[in-house]
């Protein structure tokens, strides 16, 4: 059974007393008490994301902000606390595609956050993913920034209101402006959550062909990597990089 959130750390962040409730994938699986979500803190990307969510404004989203401990820090014995803001994770990846875009104009200025110490799977995947060679790969010119590599499990949907993000997820090293909305474009094919016409929806993008085929290389390398990979999973990931290649040569 997955650890639920010692005692000690709510007291840290002084939280609420109460019974620790499973607060879903959207929140790393993290434990709700009240209005605070309890999560594992992973690597030096948490007090980074953590120090920006709680200054960082994006035009027509919400985004969840960090709570504190009593003595000012951002993470307790690997534990982070955030405020919790009610929403579900949903198939509603075109506008979750403008929040990426909404969220790359505000991290166009923000620097990246330290390199980790050693190398995880996702760092190493990406790295292989911009490293292909083959010949349908190109160079993006443009500049580089600060992203998110999984937006689309961390943005939630409540009725009218303004979506929310959870946390900041960032790339391993800055990629171009349009990765995020191109990462974001491959999760929901990948998934199943929306049609093959988005591409064409968001075609306008600058370089998006070549972000999406990078993308795709991402999950790729990502479900390689994973020790919980799957046939399956590679199965859906492969028909999206055949349809990237497929559109891309017909365009040639």
């Amino acid at each position: 059974m997955q650890e639920t959130v010692p005692a000690h750390v709510v007291a840290a962040f002084q939280g609420e007393v109460g019974l620790p409730e499973p607060a879903g994938h959207a929140w790393d699986n993290g434990w709700r008490v009240g209005s605070v979500v309890y999560s594992r803190a992973s690597g030096v990307a948490a007090g980074w994301s953590a120090k920006l969510r709680g200054t960082l404004q994006i035009d027509g989203v919400r985004l969840a902000r960090p709570v504190r401990s009593t003595d000012g820090r951002f993470v307790v014995a690997g534990w982070k606390a955030s405020t919790w803001i009610d929403g579900d994770l949903s198939r509603r990846v075109d506008e979750t595609v403008l929040v990426a875009l909404r969220l790359a104009d505000a991290l166009a200025e923000q620097p990246a956050p330290p390199e980790p110490e050693q190398a995880d799977l996702f760092v190493l995947a990406d790295h292989r993913a911009w490293e292909e060679t083959s010949p349908e790969y190109r160079p993006v010119a443009g500049p580089m920034q600060v992203g998110h590599a999984d937006l689309l499990t961390c943005t939630l949907y409540h009725g009218s209101q303004a979506p929310a993000v959870t946390d900041l997820v960032p790339f391993s090293v800055p990629r171009p402006r349009g990765y995020t909305a191109a990462l974001v474009i491959v999760d929901g094919l990948i998934a199943g959550a929306v049609d093959d016409g988005i591409l064409d929806r968001f075609r306008h993008l600058p370089d998006l062909d070549q972000l999406l085929l990078r993308a795709v290389s991402y999950r790729r390398h990502v479900n390689d990597l994973h020790p919980r990979s799957s046939s399956n999973a590679r199965a859906h990931i492969r028909r999206v990089e055949d349809l990237l290649v497929s559109r891309l040569a017909d365009t040639i």
